[in-house]
């Protein structure tokens, strides 16, 4: 279901209008601290006297429907998993009993500010340490992309869509130390050894997967196939009318760069000048550089397609279905998966959940802001790129 409406339609329009036309995955992910942020550091607890005023530009449904989302996500945990936040420490149940308080002062509220002052009064708040010394963080949106395709190859639907190998290893580090919570390594089994796995450029241009029977569909346009991997799930259109969804199986293990910065430092597209449109224009006409600039990118995302009941929702990194307008993707390394969150950028100020992360969202600084899938949401999506704060919300302890 397409919920883009959760976004004020003011928002949208502002931004299409001030020129804001950066394409967010396309350019640089963030600045980089010049000291590194570990999961220690990257919140700070906020003081009563200095926390913000809370609003809310959005239905509380949604919300509502968000958070018991993450409710069921943590109740699923061990109840004393235990979870750093800045100088505090909570565990699962305090997590999942954070999210349903804050469920129950959505419900049980007369009005807004009835349940505005309530997390005020009732939650601790954390900020998150951004990336300047204002703590401003960087703000992009991601959507479900439809894509035309076919189950079947022919002269036209050729370039094809991969489903996981079944050599592909993911390795989640965090089991082996709590250090390294949120932290994941993929790579293929070489014997009895773990290797990095093949390359953009050896999957598309050395055709290493080729033989194995791992299409899934075929696309026209093998830019039709990055952008979906870029957002991680979509729709596939394959001409009988009734969509296919497509979601994210895994991916190579290998470093996310963006190609649009590549594009843009080495002079091919004038930072001024870029944007979504002009990105693809330039590679639609220049065909021959088209593989060797994607290959810059070395991480490969490999999907499924879904036919399950599941099928109309979207899934993020805590296996429940992302709410548009309400879910936000960051870095799992630092901040912990599945927490109440609050965000303010441009004139966009809503209560949202931490229920996703993405390749290119890394570090203290960056924010995925997932809206759903259709036109108004791509037209948000690649147009959204703005700097804001982030904070994160957990009920008081008594």
């Amino acid at each position: 279901m397409n919920r883009i409406h959760l976004i004020l339609p003011g928002v949208l329009a502002s931004c299409l209008l001030s020129g804001c036309v950066t394409t967010p995955s396309l350019l640089p992910s963030a600045v980089t601290p010049a000291v590194p942020v570990t999961k220690a550091s990257a919140l700070r607890r906020v003081p009563p006297e200095a926390l913000p005023v809370f609003s809310d530009d959005a239905d509380t449904e949604s919300l509502r429907t968000a958070a018991l989302q993450s409710a069921s996500y943590f109740r699923q945990l061990p109840v004393r998993q235990a979870y750093l936040i800045a100088d505090d420490t909570y565990t699962a149940r305090d997590l999942a009993e954070s999210m349903e308080s804050f469920a129950g002062l959505l419900q049980a509220a007369r009005t807004p500010a009835e349940w505005l002052h309530a997390v005020r009064d009732q939650f601790v708040a954390y900020q998150s340490v951004g990336t300047t010394s204002d703590r401003a963080v960087t703000f992009s949106s991601y959507y479900e992309p439809i894509l035309s395709a076919r189950l079947q190859p022919d002269t036209l639907y050729c370039y094809p869509l991969y489903s996981r190998p079944d050599d592909l290893v993911d390795v989640d580090l965090g089991l082996f130390d709590p250090a390294w919570d949120g932290a994941r390594l993929a790579g293929r089994r070489q014997g009895q050894a773990l290797v990095p796995y093949w390359t953009r450029g050896e999957i598309d241009g050395d055709q290493k997967l080729a033989g194995r029977k791992l299409e899934i569909a075929w696309a026209k346009n093998p830019m039709d196939i990055f952008f979906l991997q870029i957002e991680g799930s979509g729709w596939l259109d394959v001409g009988d009318g009734k969509p296919l969804r497509i979601r994210y199986d895994g991916h190579n293990g290998r470093k996310y760069r963006s190609v649009g910065q590549h594009v843009i430092a080495s002079g091919r597209i004038p930072a001024k000048q870029f944007n979504h449109a002009a990105f693809l224009r330039y590679m639609d006409r220049h065909p021959r550089q088209r593989q060797a600039l994607l290959n810059v990118n070395e991480r490969y995302i490999f999907f499924r397609i879904d036919t399950s009941s599941a099928a109309p929702d979207a899934y993020g990194n805590i296996d429940v279905p992302l709410t548009p307008g309400r879910s936000i993707a960051t870095d799992p390394k630092l901040f912990p998966k599945g927490l109440l969150a609050w965000i303010r950028v441009g004139a966009l100020a809503r209560f949202v959940l931490n229920q996703d992360e993405g390749g290119a969202i890394q570090g203290p600084g960056r924010v995925d802001f997932f809206v759903g899938h259709g036109t108004e949401a791509e037209g948000f999506a690649t147009h959204f790129w703005d700097t804001g704060q982030l904070y994160f919300l957990i009920k008081r302890k008594p």
